[in-house]
């Protein structure tokens, strides 16, 4: 029995390794600050509200304002959000922050994509 744990736990973090860097590699993660939503079409910025750009969202995708589902066109101008994209460039999840909860002495918006 003894023989048997320390290959499993090997392999598990084999297998852990291995899925972190290959999440990593399919999935990227856009921080930023919504400018205007209009249809199918989501224009944000950075979190310094600089380099506007924009991406072609599918209305079916998911989305989360403040750990809620929503809907795209309930995103408001300002609302941070993070945005996950596909190695494709394609829009896939999408979590914004209305209410934000600031760590105390720092920053950091504390919220996470689901």
């Amino acid at each position: 029995m003894k023989s048997f744990i320390l290959p499993t736990i090997v392999v598990g973090i084999l297998l852990a390794t291995t899925s972190i860097a290959w999440a990593d590699k399919a999935e990227k993660i856009h921080d930023g600050l919504v400018v205007s939503v209009a249809a199918e079409t989501l224009v944000m910025t950075d979190p310094d509200g600089k380099n506007e750009h924009s991406h072609k969202v599918d209305a079916a995708i998911a989305v989360t304002i403040d750990g809620k589902p929503a809907k795209l066109p309930e995103l408001v101008k300002g609302d941070h959000i993070k945005v996950a994209i596909d190695e494709d460039g394609k829009v896939i999840r999408i979590a914004a922050m209305r209410a934000a909860k600031k760590e105390s002495g720092k920053g950091n918006i504390l919220f996470s994509i689901p």
